[in-house]
């Protein structure tokens, strides 16, 4: 069975651990002070982790952090939010696997694992700290205090978590692949090949080696070519007519296998089989031929290691950058597939395509506060299990995994479906000028009305104020449920009794509740459908829809006056009637020819 743990719904460390269904040892949380524009930021992790916000808003200083934590190097002052502050990484590694350590490493470190996780922090306290004095603290749950460097920490950790790769977004991919160097893609790749070369090639390893002592004969020893002896004897006579005693040797290091692939480099062939150098190639080609050998370096890191292995880290910043939309989706692909290895996932996007429906509700939102701090928001899927109790709970959940391009908005309108989904977006850059996209905003469509609310409560709880955009049935069957209008209200009421006095006339039915449906009670089909019944009592009943509009406008709410946005535009309800309608807006530049343009100018200006 796997090990079960337990976590706040937050996500944040408490003592307790998050239910999971996962053994693989992981950095659960991190908590950052200090570092950069992160003055105190608290991320949750899991597996596969996706970073968004807007530019300059701190992704990739949460990277270098979680870089920094798992590799010490001595940070210089810009890196201090505060310089008159030490820097603090704290991490939370839980499913710890003892098993891994030698057994003096896992003397020191077992007194301080609780319900099998380890509390870490790396810590220097000063931009004049040099890298010696860089501090790694561990926790101590019994005494509830930090303990300052134990034995063998250090070291312990680097088991753990061995040396994270760590991609930036402006790094030079020719760098990385194209020549080796020891820490780089091509050079752990490379020795991956020399270990497996030295495993099952001894007898070209031996003729290699005395093919190298034969060079190394002919450089130093006694079949060493005349021409260096004699450059030694003219370079000595030229030092003793300056500095008599003095001789010169040329001396020559015996060439090893290692070095020979040290000084290997990379090429790529295009469809005409030519050889070129790597720099050659598109950023597009660089960076596909990139992440595709990151990935086959995991591959090889998983299966030459077998079980005996520690996590290691990959941290991508903007992995999707030069990459065409087709290659984004299978670079996800293969992420995915690695995080389910000894691997774990954490990059920064500006790609909704980076962002699977499995993963949209535990994605990293981050912003920039007031004070020029990066703040995270919440995780989705925290601020659902808060909220779970909210009626069509899973409706909600369904809709915003489906619809990951808000995770990357700042201002988001929630809408009942097709029909707004496809006109407003239009609609808004006639009568405003710009896209709603330039304002950071986004259309969320949910599944049915229903879920409007749930998901405007979920998106509120991690700090978003999102405003929905219903049809006029909203007001009279969902708000009044969740007390967001008074059902008790005089002109509420007048408008039930239009009903009831206007449905045999009109050829509609009632619900056992008074409102326009299908059926009657008796399984009788109307004439027309609720939502003709709704704008035939919106134009008799305009005075008290206006109030009952009013009401939720209030709690950033907005019900069409006139029952449905097709009811303002003067169409009907077929795709053929609104691309008409938005021809005739593109050609015109303006929305008059729709029946009530300025109800349509007020929405689009309230949207934001």
């Amino acid at each position: 069975m796997p090990k079960i743990t337990e976590v706040s719904p937050s996500g944040r460390y408490n003592g307790r651990y998050q239910k999971k269904e996962e053994k693989e040892m992981r950095l659960s949380q991190v908590v950052v002070n200090n570092f950069c524009s992160c003055q105190s930021v608290d991320v949750p992790l899991a597996a596969f982790n996706p970073i968004v916000g807007y530019n300059n808003s701190g992704k990739s200083n949460i990277l270098r952090a979680i870089s920094w934590l798992l590799k010490k190097s001595a940070l210089p002052a810009h890196r201090f939010f505060d310089t008159a502050r030490p820097v603090t990484v704290e991490g939370v590694i839980e499913n710890v696997n003892l098993a891994l350590l030698p057994q003096n490493q896992r003397q020191a470190v077992t007194p301080f694992v609780n319900g099998g996780a380890l509390r870490v922090r790396r810590r220097q306290d000063s931009p004049t700290t040099t890298a010696a004095q860089i501090k790694l603290d561990v926790f101590n749950s019994a005494t509830g205090a930090w303990v300052d460097n134990p034995a063998g920490l250090d070291t312990a950790l680097a088991v753990l978590f061995p040396e994270p790769l760590h991609i930036e977004a402006m790094e030079d991919a020719g760098e990385d692949v194209g020549k080796f160097g020891a820490k780089n893609t091509i050079g752990l790749l490379l020795k991956h090949v020399l270990a497996k070369i030295n495993a099952q090639n001894a007898a070209a390893i031996a003729a290699m080696r005395a093919a190298l002592t034969q060079v190394s004969g002919h450089l130093n020893g006694a079949t060493r070519m005349a021409e260096l002896g004699a450059f030694e004897v003219d370079a000595t006579d030229a030092i003793t007519s300056f500095f008599p005693g003095l001789s010169l040797h040329l001396n020559f290091e015996t060439p090893a296998i290692d070095d020979l692939f040290k000084s290997s480099t990379v090429t790529l062939s295009d469809a005409q089989g030519l050889p070129r150098p790597f720099t050659s190639f598109g950023h597009g080609a660089q960076r596909s031929a990139h992440m595709a050998l990151i990935k086959l370096l995991a591959d090889l890191t998983v299966a030459g290691a077998g079980n005996a292995v520690g996590t290691t880290v990959l941290l991508i910043d903007e992995p999707e950058l030069y990459l065409h939309p087709q290659a984004v989706e299978l670079l996800r692909e293969s992420l995915v597939q690695l995080s389910k290895q000894n691997f774990q996932i954490i990059f920064s996007t500006h790609s909704p395509l980076l962002i699977g429906r499995a993963h949209a509700l535990n994605t990293l939102m981050i912003y920039k506060s007031a004070a020029n701090s990066t703040v995270a928001r919440n995780k989705l899927q925290a601020a659902a299990v808060a909220l779970q109790t909210l009626g069509h709970h899973a409706e909600a959940l369904f809709s915003l995994q489906h619809a990951s391009h808000f995770l990357f908005s700042e201002s988001i309108l929630l809408v009942e479906g097709k029909t707004e989904q496809m006109l407003l977006p239009l609609l808004y850059q006639t009568v405003r000028g710009h896209t709603y996209a330039h304002n950071k905003g986004c259309i969320v469509p949910g599944s049915s009305s229903s879920a409007l609310l749930p998901m405007k409560q979920i998106l509120a709880a991690v700090g978003f104020a999102p405003k929905i955009l219903a049809d006029l049935d909203f007001a009279f069957k969902i708000a009044p449920r969740e007390g967001l209008v008074n059902s008790a209200a005089q002109e509420f009421l007048d408008c039930k009794a239009w009903f009831a006095a206007n449905a045999t006339a009109h050829g509609f039915c009632l619900d056992a509740s008074g409102l326009p449906a299908r059926k009657d009670q008796q399984g009788n089909q109307a004439v027309i459908t609720p939502a003709e019944a709704f704008e035939k009592m919106a134009a008799a009943m305009q005075a008290q829809v206006a109030q009952i509009g009013a009401a939720l406008l209030g709690q950033d709410i907005w019900v069409w006056p006139g029952g449905a946005i097709e009811a303002h535009l003067g169409i009907g309800k077929t795709d053929t009637d609104r691309v008409s309608f938005l021809n005739t807006a593109t050609q015109s530049g303006n929305l008059n020819h729709a029946t009530t343009p300025l109800d349509l100018s007020a929405v689009l200006h309230w949207m934001g």
